[in-house]
């Protein structure tokens, strides 16, 4: 059973599916962790194994033992299985026995969110739930680029423009054109920004592009980072709940509540505090940190030393 961690946005899903097209001597299964967790990833792990969508744990781990196909088993969004709190980590370690427990040559690799990977490590400490972990590098500034590279269109002349985009010389950039000097600057403040996480440099590059009145030509302009002084001298409390919704992904103001100890008045009027000023946003019933506002908070989490980006 190995764990697969990266930040949100970095790769992991990709990588997940790539080993699993590659895999010859064994059956490969993909699943996608439910929010509803362990219960509901049991029904979709029976269904994919050719069981009822009921079967019992004991149906599926007989399913197991009995198969004579190995299968490679790739769970996806585990972190939907951990929530920061005492007893928190309960439908991990039932997945992870029940896979245990098949005895036969399976093979398992799970995707945890770096920021609850965290609270997985601290939590076990030197009781090993795994067999092994790596971590998701974050991206360079020569893969960032090709990545951008490959978002415009390369096969009509001109799809977008440098032309008039002031950014900082580099002493390494004698001998290019002022157009693709200020493309290779541009592409280097998008790799520090977002830290090497190719999902926010997209998005902000995309936030960057405009279309000229004039000429009706799409320019490149930098990007407005989003900052607010408010998260920096927030209250502890008001951060837990958003370093919370982080590490649950996806989270209802009942388990906001039970994570951080906070009443669910309390809870409630910290969300409404987050949503006015777009930190959040609402996916049915459940708050979400805000794609625009990621990287900020995150990198505000860390420097208070409440998350490991």
């Amino acid at each position: 059973v190995c764990v697969i961690s990266g930040e949100r946005g970095v790769g992991t899903t990709t990588f997940l599916r790539t080993i699993l097209n590659k895999v010859k001597n064994a059956k490969p299964l993909y699943l996608n962790c439910p929010y509803a967790g362990y219960s509901e990833l049991l029904k979709e792990l029976a269904l994919q194994l050719g069981l009822e969508e009921d079967a019992s744990e004991i149906q599926v781990l007989a399913h197991l033992r009995k198969s004579d196909t190995p299968y490679l088993i790739a769970v996806d969004n585990a972190q939907r299985l951990v929530k920061p709190m005492v007893g928190g980590l309960s439908g991990l370690i039932k997945l992870t026995n029940l896979l245990r427990r098949s005895k036969k040559n399976h093979r398992v690799v799970m995707a945890i969110e770096k920021a609850s990977w965290r609270f997985v490590d601290r939590a076990r400490g030197e009781r090993l739930l795994f067999d092994w972990v790596a971590f998701m590098p974050r991206w360079s500034e020569k893969q960032l680029s090709a990545l951008f590279d490959t978002r415009i269109n390369q096969e009509i002349e001109n799809p977008v423009t440098f032309d008039g985009l002031v950014v900082p010389k580099q002493w390494d950039q004698e001998d290019i054109t002022e157009e693709e000097r200020a493309k290779q600057g541009f592409y280097r403040i998008l790799w520090h920004y977002s830290d090497g996480n190719p999902t926010v440099g997209l998005r902000f590059f995309r936030l960057s592009l405009r279309q000229d009145k004039e000429t009706q030509q799409v320019v490149v302009r930098l990007f407005h980072a989003p900052e607010s002084q408010e998260l920096e001298k927030m209250p502890k409390p008001m951060l837990a709940v958003l370093r919370s919704i982080v590490q649950l992904e996806v989270a209802s103001p009942e388990e906001l509540s039970e994570c951080t100890q906070l009443s669910i008045a309390e809870v409630i009027g910290t969300l409404r505090y987050f949503q006015s000023r777009g930190f959040i946003e609402w996916s049915e019933d459940k708050a979400r940190v805000s794609d625009h506002w990621f990287r900020h908070i995150t990198n505000v989490l860390d420097r208070q030393h409440l998350l490991v980006k």
